[in-house]
């Protein structure tokens, strides 16, 4: 069945969304002189008194039910006025008010930020929140933060990989969302990293909190302290981690510590921007232990190619190839 205009005018009167006085002061004229209209929206009105509160989740069958033996308790002349047209308007309704509901709930959870920070492959970008909390966002990681915090509480989310200095205020407390987990602080250092499989939460300095969704279980973080989270076999490890390491990247530093040429290829490329490949086994398999700091492209591969004895040739745009070094 089509929804009418006037059936929107009526569910936008009830939940207080007419958007300017004019439009308010029209629909109460249009009600006075319009008995249709207005026995339509004192029908809207008592399907609305019926409906789940807006924090409630939609359960479209039970309060169906509910509607009908909300109407069913009137006194019997009403039910007679209604029951010839009650089926359409339920139907109309339901599909209104759900639809209305969604609406407005989608855009809520829009809304809610409205800065969104996206570092491509080879970027890092520093970001200064409302509040005064700076935030460092990895390559190929996002942030979404409000314009300004609410009263009660500072909220952001993010994916792949985010360091964070938090300004302490404990009337304000500080919420990390990601995807199957949830980091509580009050003011603190620390780094958080969902990409791969397992999602790690490592604490520099201060307290925070750590609510895995799945669960609920919520685990506690002291300086030092790391915690990693698989989704995939839902194994839970606190453990302490080594604070230089884990958060060089932040200062423009590309640590590769004890792996393989073909081990490094994912985070010097996602460093750089850059696709780097090995198609030599002997190579590939040649272990690097080195720090990269505040180095341009350039200076990396004669770099890498003086520490791991390779030669470094660009063979397309931002595509290299690591062989073995042929000058001996």
């Amino acid at each position: 069945m089509a929804i009418s205009k006037e059936d929107i005018k009526c569910v936008r009167k009830l939940s207080g969304e007419l958007d300017t006085d004019q439009d308010r002061s029209m629909f109460e004229v249009n009600l006075l002189l319009d008995d249709n209209l207005r026995e339509r929206y004192q029908d809207y009105k008592l399907l609305w008194e019926c409906y789940p509160k807006a924090s409630l989740p939609l359960r479209k069958e039970h309060f169906a039910k509910r509607v009908l033996k909300e109407i069913s308790q009137e006194p019997k002349p009403k039910i007679i006025l209604f029951s010839t047209k009650i089926k359409a308007l339920v139907t109309v309704a339901a599909v209104v008010l759900i639809g209305f509901g969604v609406f407005l709930f989608s855009q809520n959870e829009e809304s809610r930020y409205t800065n969104h920070i996206i570092a491509q492959n080879g970027e890092r970008k520093q970001v200064m929140l409302p509040d005064g909390s700076r935030v460092i966002v990895n390559a190929n990681s996002e942030l979404k933060y409000p314009e300004v915090f609410t009263d009660t509480g500072r909220d952001v989310w993010m994916e792949g990989e985010v360091y964070f200095e938090v300004v302490k205020n404990a009337e304000q407390p500080f919420t990390v969302n990601t995807k199957g987990l949830e980091v509580q602080v009050l003011g603190t250092k620390f780094n958080v990293n969902t990409k791969g499989l397992a999602k790690t939460v490592s604490l520099e300095s201060g307290k925070v909190q750590v609510t895995l969704e799945d669960s609920g279980d919520k685990i506690q973080l002291r300086p030092n302290e790391e915690l990693s989270w698989n989704k995939e076999t839902g194994e839970v490890v606190k453990r302490n981690f080594d604070v230089s390491k884990t958060t060089a990247w932040k200062d423009n530093i590309l640590l590769l510590h004890n792996i393989t040429l073909e081990e490094a290829l994912l985070p010097i490329n996602e460093f750089y921007g850059i696709e780097f490949m090995v198609s030599d086994s002997l190579v590939a398999h040649k272990k690097i232990n080195a720090a990269f700091e505040d180095q341009d492209l350039d200076q990396f591969i004669k770099t890498l190619e003086f520490i791991a004895d390779v030669k470094i040739a660009k063979i397309a745009s931002k595509k290299f190839s690591i062989a073995p070094n042929d000058e001996k």
